[in-house]
């Protein structure tokens, strides 16, 4: 050009068009490396009407706000940090530019106003709505000890947060005779604008006056809440909740994680059923009872008023249909997969039928005339598998049980709502999937993961990620990456042929671990969590990277009493911290006399499932799909017959 200034293509800025940039809805990229709603850029105050700013010599070019003034310009590099600290590494890491807009505003270049989230009413015509339900725990070592105050910080859905006014605490949960869940309440309610419409609390001391926890269910915040957070720290480093004498433990999980989609949107009609613990038939006792029972199998199905009849067993056999991506290998007129595995273990040797490579998985919701029951009442997720040889009427074997039921009369009748999406027990080796061993041979190996109560962090045997995955064997049979859904459930699986020296062993055993009773099983497992982030972290003193079936404890004689070394540079991360304890094969290391040469001594027993989604209904949705959004304004623009500022209410005129 004659005036000597380059022109820059859409998406660069700079004199020499040399910066990449991010768009913008008033025009195009601009020049300014972040966005802002002030009038200042790069050191130059804009000068004229309106938020216009200028850039380098040349005053009669207006800066553009970049990202519409309602996000900052990232690179992806940057981007993908600040999603949960991943690592982006590709070779447009630092060119490749985008907007993180502001929470409520969406769209490439931010300009996008979003509108309120509401629950379809039409969808609760006919199912209940999963809401997010939130567990508090804060314990104290000693008794009669806790004092302080302490913050909540809400995420609403659209990833903003809100912090509470500070909340005084007791050893009981108890002050000036009110209940701490009254106070929490209180406290979620009178954010500003009103983020928490309604918000339901239970409380439950901690042996009298070593704390208390309490559970919260944000019945007035649909879909799918980032994890709460606990804020001890309002008085800069210093925690502002005291223990007088010992220590104590604040922490969240989230025991019941809320959606905006539903995987599982099919009823089998004509058929209800009932989930029952496989223990002695008694309601104060928990003993097991079937021959059936095994890691993956501690509960079953049964009709609403007994056994299922031939006509409904068949019928739920249609309703599960396939399970494993293949209809040739289907079984039976019901066209469906059992979903089960033969093991053999000890000399002979005995053969067992286990929770196979692709078993169902289900939810039931209560039905209607339940007890307490109102749309908010969540369906709970099981995976279930079918074993012919199990005894009669228990054929229908469930892997995670929701509470201890285990007389007919004591359980829930509940609807069955079927998906088809595919349910993959995760394995590592020269096979593809968990496979047959009911002769000879290796029973595949597991991908099995630990973790602690109240964490996010799943530690694997294996480096289960897709970008670490080998082109050749032994790898993962289904590699994991960031957005994959899994179901992380308690089923009291085995830590292996304790007695060691059998042949043919079952992999993790064939007896339950660490469940003495169906009264010590972690309920409400059913989960299915997203993974945020998978990744491998260095040897750390007391680490290793090979699984043993042998207790692997430091040679470090300085060590008085030397740690066992586990394996935990796998890590796989989800988004809800989990509200229970995934052990480690023989924690107590009660196994150091020999070799277990069924389990490894040194990582997770709890095996992990992989869940790909086919179907899917969103209900939990801006304007509760009963409107249009205007994304200029953020207002939901309702359909005939529907009202509210999120369309969630329907009248009379809707027909």
């Amino acid at each position: 050009r004659l005036s000597g200034e380059c022109e820059c293509l859409t998406g660069y800025d700079g004199a020499a068009c040399q910066r990449a940039s991010c768009p913008s809805k008033t025009g195009g990229s601009s020049g300014s490396g972040r966005s802002s709603s002030s009038s200042t850029f790069n050191g130059f105050l804009g000068t004229g009407g309106g938020n216009s700013a200028f850039i380098g010599r040349s005053s009669a070019t207006p800066l553009i706000d970049q990202c519409s003034g309602h996000g900052t310009c990232e690179t992806i590099a940057e981007l993908a940090y600040k999603e949960n600290q991943n690592v982006y590494n590709l070779w447009d890491k630092d060119s490749s530019m985008g907007c993180k807009c502001d929470s409520g505003y969406a769209g490439a270049d931010c300009s996008e106003r979003q509108c309120k989230y509401g629950i379809d009413p039409l969808y609760t015509d006919d199912a209940t709505a999963r809401v997010t339900h939130t567990k508090v725990k804060i314990e104290s070592s000693d008794s009669n000890a806790l004092s302080g105050e302490y913050a909540l910080k809400f995420h609403d859905i659209f990833g903003e947060d809100h912090i509470t006014a500070p909340l005084v605490l007791s050893s009981t949960g108890v002050i000036n005779s009110v209940n701490h869940c009254v106070t929490v309440v209180n406290a979620l309610k009178t954010l500003p604008n009103g983020v928490v419409p309604s918000v339901t609390c239970s409380q439950s001391a901690i042996n009298t006056d070593y704390g208390f926890h309490y559970t919260l269910t944000f019945t007035g915040n649909p879909g799918k809440l980032p994890q709460l957070e606990i804020d001890q720290y309002l008085d800069g480093t210093r925690s502002t909740i005291l223990a007088a004498t010992g220590t104590f433990e604040a922490d969240v999980a989230t025991t019941v994680i809320g959606e905006t989609k539903d995987y599982f949107p099919t009823r089998c009609e004509g058929l209800t059923v009932k989930v029952l613990a496989d223990s002695t038939d008694t309601p104060s006792s928990g003993t097991w009872s079937g021959s059936g029972v095994h890691p993956g199998s501690i509960g079953y199905l049964t009709g609403k008023n007994g056994d299922f009849t031939t006509a409904q067993a068949k019928l739920l056999k249609a309703c599960l249909g396939d399970s494993d991506y293949d209809i040739d290998n289907n079984v039976d007129v019901a066209n469906w997969d059992k979903g089960v595995v033969v093991e053999a273990d000890g000399s002979g040797p005995t053969t067992y039928n286990m929770i196979g490579a692709f078993p169902h998985a289900i939810k039931v919701v209560p039905v209607e005339s339940s007890a307490g029951y109102t749309k908010f009442t969540y369906g709970e997720h099981h995976l279930v598998w079918y074993d012919e040889s199990a005894s009669t009427g228990k054929e229908f074997r469930v892997a995670n049980l929701n509470n201890g039921h285990n007389q007919h009369v004591e359980a829930t009748e509940s609807y069955v709502y079927t998906t088809k999406g595919t349910v993959q027990q995760m394995g590592h080796g020269s096979d593809t999937t968990i496979s047959d061993n009911s002769a000879s041979g290796a029973s595949s190996t597991r991908v099995t993961g630990y973790f602690d109560a109240y964490s996010n962090k799943v530690y694997t045997n294996y480096d289960t990620s897709c970008e670490n995955q080998p082109a050749g064997f032994p790898k993962n049979h289904k590699c994991v990456e960031k957005g994959d859904k899994l179901f992380i459930i308690d089923s009291c699986w085995g830590a292996g042929d304790l007695g060691a020296g059998t042949t043919n062993p079952t992999f993790g055993g064939v007896l339950l671990y660490n469940c003495a009773d169906s009264n010590s099983v972690n309920y409400n497992t059913g989960n299915l969590y997203t993974v945020t982030k998978v990744y491998t972290v260095p040897l750390g003193t007391n680490s290793t990277i090979s699984p043993s079936d042998t207790i692997d404890i430091s040679s470090d004689n300085s060590i008085a009493s030397p740690l066992k070394r586990s394996v935990d540079t796998n890590i796989i991360e989800v988004d809800g911290n989990i509200g229970w304890r995934g052990l480690e094969g023989d924690p107590e290391n009660t196994n150091l006399s020999g070799a277990d040469s069924s389990w490894s001594d040194n990582t997770g027993i709890v095996t992990l499932f992989h869940f790909t989604p086919s179907d899917s209904y969103e209900y939990v949705s801006q304007c509760s799909n009963r409107g249009l959004c205007d994304s200029t304004s953020g207002l939901c623009q309702c359909f005939k017959g529907y009202t509210g500022d999120d369309c969630g209410t329907q009248n009379a005129l809707a027909v």
